[in-house]
């Protein structure tokens, strides 16, 4: 299974994630939206002896891949571009960011 790898601090607790992997996955046709859920833990080798997550976050991308395009693989590659410029953060109690995991690497087979 495909993950993204890069080191984030989870914002609830202050402790370090950077195994990111896909546990949901909503593609809206009609409505030209995509959420994508995913859980961040400590590791990988953590996560494969059977931790908890650090967090959940859930994504919402304002567009849906090509029909000739695998939407899981899509997704992945829509959360790890690169932040745009004018981007300004909200700061309101459960806000995700977008770009979280911008930068990120994606690994697996």
């Amino acid at each position: 299974m495909k993950y993204i790898e890069k080191q984030i601090e989870e914002p609830r607790t202050g402790a370090t994630a950077s195994h990111h992997t896909v546990t949901g996955l909503n593609v809206d046709y009609i409505n030209n939206s995509t959420n994508i859920t995913i859980s961040s833990y400590v590791s990988k080798e953590k996560k494969e002896q059977g931790k908890d997550s650090l967090s959940i976050n859930t994504f919402t991308i304002l567009s849906v891949p090509a029909w000739d395009k695998i939407p899981y693989e899509w997704a992945l590659n829509e959360l790890v571009k690169p932040q745009s410029e004018n981007f300004e953060p909200e700061t309101y109690v459960g806000y995700v960011n977008p770009y979280m995991l911008s930068g990120g690497e994606i690994k697996g087979v």
